[in-house]
Protein backbone atom coordinates (compact mmCIF):
# COMPACT_ATOMS: atom_id res chain seq x y z
CA UNK A 1 0.00 0.00 0.00
CA UNK A 2 1.41 3.38 -1.02
CA UNK A 3 2.04 6.14 1.52
CA UNK A 4 -0.84 8.11 0.02
CA UNK A 5 -3.20 5.16 0.40
CA UNK A 6 -1.94 4.67 3.95
CA UNK A 7 -2.82 8.25 4.76
CA UNK A 8 -6.28 7.88 3.22
CA UNK A 9 -6.84 4.66 5.18
CA UNK A 10 -5.83 6.25 8.49
CA UNK A 11 -7.97 9.29 7.77
CA UNK A 12 -11.03 7.13 7.08
CA UNK A 13 -10.49 5.22 10.32
CA UNK A 14 -10.29 8.49 12.26
CA UNK A 15 -13.37 9.79 10.45
CA UNK A 16 -15.33 6.59 11.12
CA UNK A 17 -14.40 6.70 14.81
CA UNK A 18 -15.67 10.29 15.04
CA UNK A 19 -18.86 9.34 13.18
CA UNK A 20 -19.42 6.42 15.57
CA UNK A 21 -19.22 8.80 18.53
CA UNK A 22 -21.78 11.11 16.91
CA UNK A 23 -24.03 8.16 16.02
CA UNK A 24 -24.07 6.93 19.60
CA UNK A 25 -26.71 9.48 20.62
CA UNK A 26 -28.29 10.19 17.25
CA UNK A 27 -30.50 7.40 15.81
CA UNK A 28 -30.58 9.01 12.36
CA UNK A 29 -26.79 9.20 12.17
CA UNK A 30 -26.54 5.66 13.48
CA UNK A 31 -28.86 4.37 10.76
CA UNK A 32 -26.86 6.25 8.11
CA UNK A 33 -23.56 4.91 9.46
CA UNK A 34 -24.77 1.31 9.39
CA UNK A 35 -26.29 1.69 5.92
CA UNK A 36 -23.14 3.25 4.47
CA UNK A 37 -20.79 0.72 6.06
CA UNK A 38 -22.63 -2.48 5.09
CA UNK A 39 -19.92 -3.60 2.68
CA UNK A 40 -17.20 -2.85 5.24
CA UNK A 41 -19.08 -4.82 7.91
CA UNK A 42 -19.52 -7.72 5.49
CA UNK A 43 -15.79 -7.78 4.69
CA UNK A 44 -14.87 -7.50 8.36
CA UNK A 45 -17.09 -10.47 9.27
CA UNK A 46 -15.61 -12.48 6.39
CA UNK A 47 -12.07 -11.77 7.63
CA UNK A 48 -13.00 -12.75 11.18
CA UNK A 49 -14.64 -15.99 9.99
CA UNK A 50 -11.91 -16.65 7.42
CA UNK A 51 -14.56 -17.42 4.83
CA UNK A 52 -16.69 -15.49 2.39
CA UNK A 53 -20.24 -14.62 3.43
CA UNK A 54 -23.05 -12.70 1.77
CA UNK A 55 -25.60 -10.22 3.08
CA UNK A 56 -28.22 -12.98 3.05
CA UNK A 57 -26.25 -15.08 5.55
CA UNK A 58 -27.06 -15.19 9.25
CA UNK A 59 -23.48 -14.25 10.04
CA UNK A 60 -23.89 -10.91 8.30
CA UNK A 61 -27.05 -10.16 10.30
CA UNK A 62 -25.14 -10.91 13.49
CA UNK A 63 -22.23 -8.70 12.40
CA UNK A 64 -24.54 -5.82 11.51
CA UNK A 65 -26.31 -5.97 14.86
CA UNK A 66 -22.97 -6.33 16.66
CA UNK A 67 -21.76 -3.15 14.93
CA UNK A 68 -24.87 -1.36 16.15
CA UNK A 69 -24.12 -2.63 19.65
CA UNK A 70 -20.50 -1.49 19.31
CA UNK A 71 -21.67 2.04 18.47
CA UNK A 72 -23.81 2.09 21.62
CA UNK A 73 -20.92 1.04 23.87
CA UNK A 74 -17.97 2.67 22.10
CA UNK A 75 -15.70 4.81 24.27
CA UNK A 76 -12.96 6.62 22.31
CA UNK A 77 -11.08 7.27 25.56
CA UNK A 78 -10.48 3.53 25.87
CA UNK A 79 -10.02 2.72 22.18
CA UNK A 80 -9.31 5.45 19.65
CA UNK A 81 -10.15 3.21 16.68
CA UNK A 82 -13.81 2.28 16.38
CA UNK A 83 -13.38 -0.54 13.89
CA UNK A 84 -10.85 -2.39 16.03
CA UNK A 85 -13.36 -2.24 18.88
CA UNK A 86 -16.26 -3.25 16.61
CA UNK A 87 -14.22 -6.22 15.36
CA UNK A 88 -14.00 -7.54 18.93
CA UNK A 89 -17.75 -7.19 19.45
CA UNK A 90 -18.50 -8.84 16.09
CA UNK A 91 -16.13 -11.71 16.85
CA UNK A 92 -17.75 -12.32 20.23
CA UNK A 93 -21.28 -12.26 18.79
CA UNK A 94 -20.34 -14.62 15.96
CA UNK A 95 -18.79 -16.95 18.53
CA UNK A 96 -22.06 -16.76 20.47
CA UNK A 97 -23.98 -17.66 17.31
CA UNK A 98 -21.95 -20.78 16.60
CA UNK A 99 -21.96 -21.80 20.24
CA UNK A 100 -25.74 -21.49 20.44
CA UNK A 101 -26.27 -23.48 17.28
CA UNK A 102 -24.39 -26.36 18.88
CA UNK A 103 -26.64 -26.29 21.95
CA UNK A 104 -29.80 -28.27 22.45
CA UNK A 105 -32.93 -26.83 20.88
CA UNK A 106 -34.46 -26.18 24.29
CA UNK A 107 -31.73 -23.59 24.89
CA UNK A 108 -32.47 -21.69 21.68
CA UNK A 109 -34.86 -19.27 23.37
CA UNK A 110 -34.12 -17.50 26.63
CA UNK A 111 -37.07 -17.23 29.06
CA UNK A 112 -35.91 -13.62 29.63
CA UNK A 113 -35.97 -12.69 25.96
CA UNK A 114 -38.66 -10.02 26.19
CA UNK A 115 -37.91 -8.95 29.74
CA UNK A 116 -35.04 -6.63 28.86
CA UNK A 117 -32.39 -8.71 30.66
CA UNK A 118 -29.41 -7.80 28.53
CA UNK A 119 -26.63 -8.14 31.09
CA UNK A 120 -23.48 -9.02 29.16
CA UNK A 121 -22.36 -11.22 32.07
CA UNK A 122 -25.49 -13.33 31.75
CA UNK A 123 -24.63 -16.54 29.84
CA UNK A 124 -27.94 -16.22 28.01
CA UNK A 125 -27.26 -12.62 26.97
CA UNK A 126 -26.63 -13.52 23.34
CA UNK A 127 -29.79 -15.60 23.17
CA UNK A 128 -31.90 -12.79 24.60
CA UNK A 129 -30.49 -10.38 22.05
CA UNK A 130 -31.05 -12.91 19.28
CA UNK A 131 -34.77 -13.19 19.98
CA UNK A 132 -35.26 -9.47 20.31
CA UNK A 133 -33.30 -8.69 17.18
CA UNK A 134 -34.37 -11.70 15.13
CA UNK A 135 -30.83 -12.55 14.19
CA UNK A 136 -32.17 -15.69 12.56
CA UNK A 137 -35.35 -17.74 12.64
CA UNK A 138 -33.27 -20.77 11.73
CA UNK A 139 -31.66 -20.81 15.17
CA UNK A 140 -35.09 -21.45 16.68
CA UNK A 141 -34.60 -25.00 15.45
CA UNK A 142 -37.65 -27.19 14.90
CA UNK A 143 -39.88 -24.91 16.93
CA UNK A 144 -41.75 -23.84 13.79
CA UNK A 145 -44.74 -22.48 15.70
CA UNK A 146 -42.53 -19.97 17.51
CA UNK A 147 -40.70 -19.17 14.28
CA UNK A 148 -44.05 -18.50 12.57
CA UNK A 149 -45.08 -16.19 15.39
CA UNK A 150 -41.76 -14.35 15.12
CA UNK A 151 -42.31 -13.79 11.39
CA UNK A 152 -45.89 -12.64 11.89
CA UNK A 153 -44.93 -10.30 14.72
CA UNK A 154 -42.09 -8.83 12.68
CA UNK A 155 -44.55 -7.98 9.89
CA UNK A 156 -47.12 -6.52 12.26
CA UNK A 157 -44.57 -4.36 14.05
CA UNK A 158 -43.49 -2.87 10.73
CA UNK A 159 -46.79 -0.97 10.71
CA UNK A 160 -45.62 0.77 13.88
CA UNK A 161 -42.12 1.43 12.58
CA UNK A 162 -40.68 -1.02 15.09
CA UNK A 163 -38.03 -3.66 14.44
CA UNK A 164 -36.84 -6.35 16.81
CA UNK A 165 -33.51 -4.54 17.11
CA UNK A 166 -35.39 -1.52 18.49
CA UNK A 167 -36.54 -3.63 21.43
CA UNK A 168 -33.00 -4.04 22.71
CA UNK A 169 -32.53 -0.35 23.49
CA UNK A 170 -36.08 0.36 24.68
CA UNK A 171 -36.81 -2.75 26.77
CA UNK A 172 -36.92 -2.16 30.54
CA UNK A 173 -33.88 -3.47 32.38
CA UNK A 174 -34.14 -2.51 36.06
CA UNK A 175 -36.79 -3.95 38.37
CA UNK A 176 -38.20 -0.48 38.95
CA UNK A 177 -38.58 0.20 35.23
CA UNK A 178 -40.11 -3.21 34.60
CA UNK A 179 -42.63 -2.52 37.34
CA UNK A 180 -43.41 0.86 35.77
CA UNK A 181 -44.01 -0.74 32.38
CA UNK A 182 -46.22 -3.36 34.00
CA UNK A 183 -48.29 -0.56 35.56
CA UNK A 184 -48.75 0.99 32.11
CA UNK A 185 -49.87 -2.33 30.63
CA UNK A 186 -52.31 -2.76 33.50
CA UNK A 187 -53.86 0.62 32.72
CA UNK A 188 -53.86 -0.19 29.00
CA UNK A 189 -56.04 -3.24 29.51
CA UNK A 190 -58.53 -1.81 31.98
CA UNK A 191 -61.99 -1.91 30.41
CA UNK A 192 -62.42 -0.71 27.81
CA UNK A 193 -58.95 -1.93 26.73
CA UNK A 194 -56.91 0.37 24.53
CA UNK A 195 -55.21 -2.19 22.28
CA UNK A 196 -57.49 -1.39 19.35
CA UNK A 197 -56.60 2.29 19.72
CA UNK A 198 -52.93 1.38 19.52
CA UNK A 199 -53.47 -0.70 16.38
CA UNK A 200 -55.68 1.93 14.76
CA UNK A 201 -53.44 4.92 15.41
CA UNK A 202 -50.05 3.24 15.53
CA UNK A 203 -49.34 5.23 18.68
CA UNK A 204 -49.30 4.72 22.42
CA UNK A 205 -52.34 6.59 23.86
CA UNK A 206 -50.35 8.37 26.56
CA UNK A 207 -53.06 10.87 27.56
CA UNK A 208 -55.74 8.18 27.88
CA UNK A 209 -53.44 5.95 29.91
CA UNK A 210 -52.61 8.78 32.31
CA UNK A 211 -56.31 9.57 32.69
CA UNK A 212 -56.80 6.04 34.00
CA UNK A 213 -54.20 6.21 36.75
CA UNK A 214 -50.68 7.18 37.67
CA UNK A 215 -48.24 6.52 34.85
CA UNK A 216 -44.82 8.05 34.26
CA UNK A 217 -44.93 10.04 31.03
CA UNK A 218 -41.15 9.93 30.57
CA UNK A 219 -41.13 6.17 31.08
CA UNK A 220 -43.80 5.75 28.41
CA UNK A 221 -41.84 7.92 25.99
CA UNK A 222 -38.59 6.06 26.68
CA UNK A 223 -40.13 2.59 26.40
CA UNK A 224 -42.87 3.40 23.88
CA UNK A 225 -41.80 0.77 21.34
CA UNK A 226 -41.53 -1.92 24.01
CA UNK A 227 -44.98 -1.09 25.36
CA UNK A 228 -46.51 -1.14 21.87
CA UNK A 229 -44.81 -4.46 21.07
CA UNK A 230 -46.02 -5.95 24.36
CA UNK A 231 -49.55 -4.73 23.63
CA UNK A 232 -49.49 -6.26 20.16
CA UNK A 233 -48.22 -9.59 21.50
CA UNK A 234 -50.62 -9.80 24.43
CA UNK A 235 -53.69 -8.81 22.41
CA UNK A 236 -52.80 -10.79 19.30
CA UNK A 237 -52.53 -14.41 18.25
CA UNK A 238 -49.11 -14.99 19.78
CA UNK A 239 -49.55 -17.69 22.44
CA UNK A 240 -45.90 -18.74 22.50
CA UNK A 241 -44.43 -15.26 22.46
CA UNK A 242 -46.86 -14.11 25.12
CA UNK A 243 -45.31 -16.66 27.47
CA UNK A 244 -42.28 -14.38 27.61
CA UNK A 245 -44.55 -11.68 28.99
CA UNK A 246 -46.21 -13.95 31.52
CA UNK A 247 -45.93 -11.34 34.28
CA UNK A 248 -48.13 -9.03 32.20
CA UNK A 249 -50.67 -11.64 31.06
CA UNK A 250 -52.99 -11.34 34.10
CA UNK A 251 -53.86 -7.79 33.05
CA UNK A 252 -55.03 -8.97 29.62
CA UNK A 253 -58.02 -10.93 30.93
CA UNK A 254 -59.94 -7.67 30.71
CA UNK A 255 -59.90 -7.98 26.91
CA UNK A 256 -61.95 -11.17 27.01
CA UNK A 257 -64.29 -9.91 29.74
CA UNK A 258 -64.91 -6.64 27.93
CA UNK A 259 -65.48 -8.29 24.55
CA UNK A 260 -67.93 -10.76 26.08
CA UNK A 261 -69.90 -7.96 27.76
CA UNK A 262 -69.93 -5.93 24.56
CA UNK A 263 -71.23 -8.84 22.49
CA UNK A 264 -73.86 -9.67 25.11
CA UNK A 265 -75.12 -6.10 25.35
Amino acid sequence: MSEKNNDLYREKRRSDSARAVEAKNDPAKKDSFLAEEQVHILKLASVILKKGITMSDDEYSVALIATSEAIDSYDPAKNNDFWSYAALVIRNRLADLYRKESRTLEMAVSPHAFEGNTDADDPEFGISVEIKEKITVKSLGVNSALADEMKALEEELKDFGISFSDLVSCSPKSKKTKAGCADVIKLMFLPPPLHETVKRTGKLPVAEIRNRGRADKKLMERHRKYLIAATVILSGDYPKLSEYLKDLKPYVSNIINFEERRIGS
